[in-house]
């Protein structure tokens, strides 16, 4: 976080120096007793990660969060911001987890576990493999390299602005990647509490090209409006000024809210937010693309002058007229020389049985109903897991969280779990640029949890730019320069 964004964050009074005990973090999957490694913090206010918008994972039945260290600063595992803990306080480092052995077909994430693709119809599930192996147009006007929800916006993007011939390519099948493994929630209004504004304007921006969408793709995308409620254990959690946007809730508003949890909290509401299956909203977007190819890598680049002239496939060589990579981390081609900073983080979800109650929309840091009355929860952090296994015993500790907060879910089965990689850069922020030095190559990276939600209006910035509109609004926000310093 920039310190121009925690002096924003700091003057709306949202932080807190309440501690959290050590007695915390005796047990659990954060792997630490007596004997756990250990570290002291030195001693700092930070942002309560009471607010954030995904479920924590508890290291015990008090429903306390994970912690893990990071450059001397303690983060939640669950929602990666920054916790309040007092001085010397003790925080359990990371452990490395038991390799499990579920992996998918390609050794990467579990993502087919997850409940999106049963929701589909067979028509949606065939859109997702459409021209496996195909290349129907070498020669387009725009070449879109990537099929998660960014490259598959971003060609309905191109081909909704007329930018001619557009054509997308995807290794494996739609959606197959952190897309879908993603919570399809579309809750811009709590990053004000964590995100530069710049973020969050693109953020509130996004969800509503999203509701545009609903409206012109043909059939919708599968958009829910919903409200969010975040709840803070301990009173003083919240500031008596705040932005309109949200209303301010009682322990006694809230229980009529939330009936059920196993202790008094006050609230927040954030009203309009939404979520959507991400899967369908990829098939429903794709359904509409004139040339879209799966099952085709994109291994090479041939560069003349300022421009790609051809990139070359496991398919056959392409000779487009623009190029943009949507691959989630930067692309690794052989002949394009980018070298961005990034790493992938590991998260867990689960769906549950039908539950017996109702929770009124999204509810952190518990879960979000969706159809049937299941819930879904999770969202980790899983620092220093590369396993692309899902890990039972994060399963259990988001299980636990739900039963410690609502003691009526005890017993709750579960009927999906799965994980997924989620790409990021250094400063949690996305890439939205020019590939440096190329006249008519352009590269969006690193959405981490944002990815579905900023997915449209990301994709309308790249059109707009290509079609000759020129960079979004505070270019340098999302300039792949700014890492510059780093990379030489």
């Amino acid at each position: 976080m920039t310190k121009s964004a925690l002096a924003r964050l700091h003057a709306t009074g949202m932080f807190r120096s309440t501690a959290i005990r050590s007695s915390a973090f005796t047990s659990g999957s954060c792997g630490c007793g007596s004997s756990g490694s250990q570290k002291k913090i030195s001693k700092s206010i930070f942002l309560s990660a009471i607010l954030a918008p995904i479920c924590w994972s508890p290291s015990g039945p008090d429903g306390r969060p994970q912690i893990a260290i990071r450059a001397g600063v303690p983060y939640h595992q669950v929602t990666d911001i920054a916790v309040p803990l007092a001085a010397g306080e003790l925080a359990c480092l990371p452990q490395p987890k038991t390799q499990a052995t579920r992996i998918t077909e390609d050794g990467v994430m579990t993502v087919s576990n997850a409940i999106w693709r049963d929701q589909l119809t067979d028509a949606e599930r065939a859109t997702l493999g459409r021209g496996d192996g195909v290349i129907a147009d070498p020669r387009p006007d725009v070449l879109v390299v990537g099929g998660g929800i960014l490259g598959v916006a971003t060609a309905a993007a191109c081909h909704e602005a007329g930018l001619g011939s557009v054509l997308l390519i995807e290794t494996g099948r739609l959606g197959t990647g952190a897309t879908g493994g993603a919570t399809g929630l579309l809750i811009p209004e709590p990053h004000q509490w964590s995100d530069p504004e710049p973020f969050v304007d693109l953020e509130r921006a996004s969800l509503e090209r999203w509701r545009d969408l609903e409206q012109s793709v043909p059939g919708g995308v599968g958009l829910v409006e919903l409200d969010w409620i975040g709840l803070a254990p301990s009173s003083g959690g919240f500031a008596a000024h705040q932005p309109p946007a949200i209303e301010w809730l009682s322990p006694g508003q809230v229980e009529l809210l939330v009936p059920g949890l196993a202790r008094s909290m006050e609230g927040a509401l954030i009203r309009r937010q939404a979520r959507l299956n991400p899967l369908r909203a990829v098939a429903r977007l794709a359904a509409g693309l004139p040339a879209v190819a799966t099952g085709v890598a994109a291994t090479a680049v041939t560069i003349r002058g300022a421009r790609i002239t051809s990139v070359a496939t496991s398919a056959g060589d392409i000779q487009p007229g623009a190029v943009v990579f949507a691959t989630g981390l930067p692309p690794v081609l052989d002949g394009l020389a980018l070298r961005l900073p990034s790493d992938r983080v590991k998260g867990h979800l689960l769906v549950t049985e039908p539950a017996p109650l109702r929770l009124p929309g999204i509810v952190a840091p518990i879960a979000t109903q969706i159809e049937d009355g299941r819930l879904l929860a999770g969202g980790t952090f899983d620092v220093g897991d590369e396993s692309p296994a899902v890990q039972p015993e994060v399963i259990d500790s988001i299980m636990a969280g739900l039963a410690a907060t609502m003691p009526a879910l005890r017993g709750l089965g579960i009927a999906y779990q799965w994980c997924c990689f989620r790409p990021r850069h250094p400063d949690r922020r996305p890439v939205i640029d020019q590939v440096p030095g190329l006249e008519n190559a352009w590269l969006t990276s690193g959405h981490f949890r944002t990815g579905i939600l900023n997915a449209p209006m990301t994709a309308a910035v790249l059109a707009r730019w290509i079609g000759g509109g020129g960079p979004p609004a505070e270019p340098a926000t999302w300039a792949a320069s700014r890492f510059a310093a780093r990379a030489g």
